[in-house]
């Protein structure tokens, strides 16, 4: 699982773009939609799941039973390959389908390795001159706001705000 971090390749470590560009096997981008993949064009993604699907959380365990079997698979067929999965941001951060497939993969003994990227909250965090722990800041994911903001005091960050419906919602919650 790799790290593209939040923006393009020159917030990339070279221990992500390595391992996207090895060669040892298949690499899997979670999204096309992203500033790093100008540097991956006819990348494989998931984007057609998100497209055709009901609610996001079903993508995830899609996602997550693919790249299982793919590594699975490609381990079979040429001992010491791998299977890269690549995410926006930092695998470690706010990254459900990489919680999904981490819980998958223990429970087929898939050892999976990390290689964390650049979060957007390191952007967001310099962008607006906040010391996140100084200002006892709090990440609240936008796709749960009515429940985790509940009663909240103090600066928030919201993660997840990806259409409108969770905006709206947001807004409902606040009142």
């Amino acid at each position: 699982m790799v790290g593209l971090g939040p923006a393009g390749t020159d917030l990339m470590s070279a221990k992500a773009l390595r391992a996207l560009e090895s060669g040892h096997g298949p690499v899997f981008f979670r999204t096309g939609r992203h500033p790093a993949m100008a540097a991956f064009p006819g990348a494989r993604t998931f984007d057609h799941l998100y497209e055709s699907a009901a609610e996001r959380a079903s993508v995830y365990e899609q996602i997550a039973e693919f790249l299982v079997d793919a590594a699975v698979a490609t381990c079979a067929s040429a001992p010491g390959s791998r299977v890269a999965y690549a995410v926006p941001g930092s695998p470690l951060v706010a990254e459900r389908s990489v919680a999904v497939l981490r819980r998958l993969a223990g429970e087929r003994s898939v050892v999976v390795e990390l290689v964390p990227g650049l979060s957007f909250l390191d952007l967001a965090w310099a962008r607006l001159g906040v010391d996140p722990v100084a200002e006892s800041v709090r990440l609240v994911d936008g796709e749960a706001f009515a429940t985790e903001a509940a009663g909240e005091r103090g600066p928030l960050l919201v993660s997840h705000c990806w259409n409108r419906s969770v905006l709206s919602g947001m807004k409902l919650a606040l009142g």
